[in-house]
C-alpha cells in the first residue's frame, strides 16, 4: 500500500479485542503490585521480629517446665507452677514440710578411747573397728601379751620375738650348772616368764639339749597350746631339767626346725660352734622362715660370731650375758 513501509510493524488483532500492545500492558501492573505486597511483607515481618526477640538472645531467661501442684484446700482447685511456690517461699509464707524422723541411725563407735565424730564410718566392719587395741593398750613393757591378728610379742632376756607359735630351744650342758648353777636358774626364769605372756590362742614347745634333746611332750612330740593346765605342766618340766654332758646344737635345732614355729629363742653358754656348712644347712631347713634370736652366755666375748651370723641370716637379735652378772630369783 502506498506511504506505507514494508518494515512497520501494525498490532495484531487479538479474537478477545485486545491487542498484543495492550496484553502487555496488562501484564506489568500485576507484577508490580506483587512485588510491593512481598517487600511490604518482608519489612512488616522484620518489625516483628525486633520487638519481640530483646537485644543479646543470651540473655533471654529459658524457664524450664517445672511440677505442677495443685491446691485442694479451698473450695476451688488452684493450679500452682513451680515459680509460684518459689514466690510463695521466698515471700516467709511458711510451708508443710515432714515432720522429723525419729530413726535417725546412731553413728558407729571410733576405735576404743576415742570420743565419736560425726563421720560414719564406711568400707570397714564394726567388729574389725572395735577389736583394735585402744592407746592405753600399745604400751609394750618386757614379756607383753599385746595381741593383733592372733600374734604375741614376747620376750627373752631382752631379745623379742613376735608370733603365735614358739620354740625355746635352751642348752642343758653340764656347764650350765657352773657358777653356783646361776645360768641354768636364769635360764629356768627367763623361759616361764615368756611362756606367762602366751595365751590359749599361741602354740609352743621346748627343747633342753646336750648331746640329746629332751622335749616337753604332756601330749605328744607337737606344738602345745599355751592354757593354764598346759604351762603349769611346763612349769614343772623346766624346773626337773638339770645340767649334764656336752653340746649338740645342729641336733637341738634340726629338731625345732621341724615344728615349723615363727620364732625359736636359741640359748647356750658354749662360745658359737656351727661351722659355715651347717649355718647353710640350717637356713636350708627352715622353709617355715622362722626367726632365730640366739642368747649367749658367757663370761667374755669370744672370736667365735657364729651364733651372731645365725640369728642375723634368719632375721633374729643376738644378744651377750655376763655369767657373773645374771640376776636370778628376781
Amino acid at each position: 500500500m502506498a506511504g506505507k513501509s514494508e518494515n512497520a510493524i501494525y498490532p495484531t488483532a487479538d479474537p478477545s479485542g485486545y491487542t498484543a500492545s495492550a496484553l502487555t500492558r496488562d501484564r506489568l501492573v500485576p507484577a508490580w503490585l506483587l512485588s510491593l505486597v512481598l517487600h511490604t511483607g518482608i519489612f512488616l515481618a522484620l518489625l516483628l521480629v525486633v520487638n519481640v526477640i530483646p537485644n543479646g538472645a543470651a540473655e533471654v531467661e529459658n524457664k524450664a517446665g517445672g511440677i505442677v501442684l495443685v491446691d485442694m484446700k479451698s473450695e476451688t482447685t488452684e493450679y500452682l507452677s513451680e515459680g509460684d511456690v518459689n514466690k510463695s517461699e521466698a515471700s516467709g509464707k511458711p510451708t508443710d514440710s515432714p515432720p522429723p524422723s525419729d530413726t535417725t541411725p546412731e553413728l558407729p563407735p571410733d576405735l576404743p578411747g576415742m570420743e565419736n565424730n560425726a563421720t560414719p564410718i564406711s568400707g570397714v566392719g564394726k567388729e574389725f573397728v572395735e577389736g583394735l587395741p585402744g592407746a592405753d593398750q600399745l604400751v609394750e613393757g618386757p614379756s607383753s601379751n599385746l595381741k593383733f591378728g592372733g600374734n604375741v610379742t614376747t620376750e627373752v632376756f631382752g631379745v623379742k620375738g613376735t608370733g603365735s607359735k614358739f620354740v625355746y630351744v635352751f642348752d642343758r650342758s653340764k656347764s650350765m650348772e657352773g657358777y653356783d648353777s646361776r645360768p641354768l636358774l636364769a635360764a629356768r626364769q627367763a623361759l616361764l616368764q615368756s611362756l606367762s605372756s602366751l595365751s590359749d590362742d599361741h602354740q609352743f614347745q621346748i627343747v633342753f639339749y646336750n648331746e640329746e634333746t629332751k622335749l616337753f611332750q604332756p601330749s605328744g612330740n607337737q606344738l602345745h597350746s599355751a592354757n593354764q593346765q598346759t604351762k603349769e605342766a611346763a612349769t614343772q618340766f623346766v624346773n626337773s631339767v638339770h645340767g649334764d654332758g656336752g653340746t649338740d646344737h645342729m641336733n637341738a635345732l634340726k629338731k625345732a626346725l621341724l615344728f615349723r614355729p615363727d620364732v625359736i629363742f636359741f640359748l647356750t653358754d658354749a662360745e658359737g660352734g656351727f661351722s659355715a656348712r651347717e649355718l647353710q644347712e640350717i637356713n636350708q631347713l627352715n622353709r617355715s622362715a622362722a626367726v632365730i634370736n640366739a642368747i649367749e652366755f658367757g663370761e667374755f666375748r669370744g672370736k667365735d660370731r657364729s651364733l651372731e651370723t645365725l640369728s642375723r641370716e634368719n632375721g633374729g637379735a643376738y644378744s651377750f650375758k655376763n655369767i657373773r652378772t645374771l640376776k636370778v630369783g628376781q
